[in-house]
């Protein structure tokens, strides 16, 4: 059997009743993790650029957006809430994979799933149908999407973003075989946004969500796709990726078995995941009781493919022009955690604190391989003291991870900070109260 075929049969089979409690209520967790990053990026220019734009193209406006009170499209409403959702780096990944679905699941089932039917528990099932698939297809390809140039959100997320459209709309098992087979056609973007911090990477999401149910529907209507998108002459692997390292046995290792939704790690900081284990590292350091004029320099030890996006070129990381470059400046971030203990929104309203830019210049690193890197993401330093003195730092489980998790508790107060700059006390409690409880739902609030 081709690969199409056996993640066919496992989408068009799977029961709500057969997926495992805790599975479900990860997935409402992570739901709520990418609503209230959504929410909290209702402010932000380029969130309301995008707005200007959908409402000028929307014509039938019957579905809300969660950054303000309007209305769209169904399509643009989900497309807008999906950039939202990735706007500020808050929301969460599949470490192994190197993969942000749920900004792309969670407008397709909340927005445009309830839009077009009012079955709680068949859009729950949906969003977990499409994790399972996007980070299968991320783990498969090892890395190489990014080595290549790619973004592998727009790569692998394209086939889970299908994937939960394949439910949404009740598509039989030939159709989702097409579908799969049609999405190869239609993955795409690429990191280029690292050069100057642009938009373009959150577009991304809004690209696969249109295409996901674009293609969903093709195959609805027969339109047929390659059987061997995962294994042919051209396939996926091969075009966006460097096959030759890349394990096509993960696409269906243990499936139905391990959940690729617990596996999922929710952000405790707004900035590029990569990062985080050297942001832990630098609290470490702060924790010890060191204060920064005694630290000579910083050396770190950094994985090949977390170095385009947070190390390099270096020079141009130590001083980020704006709050997008931060948050993928690892010297930036890791001396605002060694200063603040902590990173918020606010630790990039001011860029150009002294000793910020100082203590991130100290900083260098050079590229190593880590035993835990994908599944984690790691942090690995050695600090020079000025008396000569070494200090290693070692973060071999970044917090957030499914491995290290945020405590529910956590998870609900970063929830209720994000969304406090659109709702009140009680009506986030509701909201809250309200995703807790998805699969009672009958309709999106």
């Amino acid at each position: 059997m081709f690969y199409s075929e056996i993640l066919a049969d496992f989408i068009f089979n799977l029961k709500y009743e057969n997926i495992p409690n805790v599975v479900i209520q990860r997935a409402k967790e992570l739901m709520l993790d990418s609503l209230g990053t959504a929410i909290a990026a209702s402010k932000e220019e380029c969130v309301l650029n995008v707005f200007k734009t959908f409402e000028n193209l929307s014509i039938e406006k019957n579905t809300s957006v969660w950054i303000n009170d309007q209305k769209l499209d169904p399509i643009y409403a989900t497309m807008l809430n999906g950039i939202a959702s990735h706007m500020l780096d808050f929301d969460d990944t599949h470490t192994e994979a190197i993969l942000h679905a749920s900004a792309i699941l969670t407008p397709l089932c909340l927005s445009y799933g309830f839009s077009i039917n009012q079955d709680a528990k068949k859009n729950i099932k949906a969003f977990i149908v499409g994790w399972e698939i996007a980070a299968r297809v991320g783990i498969a390809s090892k890395g190489t999407f990014h080595k290549r140039g790619f973004h592998t959100t727009a790569i692998a997320g394209i086939f889970g973003s299908v994937s939960t459209s394949a439910i949404l709309l009740d598509l039989n098992k030939e159709q989702i075989i097409n579908a799969l087979g049609l999405a190869g056609s239609f993955a795409s973007g690429i990191n280029e946004f690292l050069s100057n911090g642009s938009n373009s990477k959150v577009l991304h999401i809004a690209n696969v969500i249109k295409n996901g149910i674009i293609i969903a529907h093709f195959a609805k209507n027969n339109t047929s796709g390659p059987l061997s998108i995962f294994e042919g002459r051209d396939n996926i692997f091969k075009c966006f990726g460097i096959e030759e390292e890349c394990d096509k046995t993960e696409l269906n290792k243990g499936l139905g078995e391990i959940w690729q939704t617990m596996q999922v790690s929710i952000k405790p900081y707004p900035s590029c995941h990569f990062a985080h284990g050297f942001i832990d590292c630098a609290i470490a350091l702060r924790n010890d009781g060191l204060k920064a004029n005694e630290i000579k320099n910083i050396h770190c030890f950094v994985d090949e493919v977390p170095i385009s996006f947070i190390c390099d070129p270096l020079e141009i990381k130590y001083t980020p022009k704006s709050a997008y470059e931060a948050k993928f400046s690892m010297p930036f971030l890791m001396a605002l955690g060694f200063f603040d203990g902590q990173i918020t929104f606010k630790s990039y309203e001011n860029l150009k604190r002294k000793e910020i830019l100082d203590f991130a210049k100290k900083i260098t690193y050079e590229k190593r391989k880590s035993q835990g890197f994908p599944k984690y993401f790691p942090g690995h330093l050695k600090a020079i003291l000025q008396n000569g003195k070494i200090i290693q730092k070692d973060v071999f489980i970044n917090k957030g991870n499914f491995d290290n998790p945020l405590k529910f508790e956590e998870l609900k107060t970063k929830f209720l900070n994000n969304v406090c700059i659109k709702l009140n006390n009680k009506e986030a409690n509701d909201l809250f109260d309200f995703i807790m409880n998805l699969e009672k739902q009958n309709k999106f609030l």
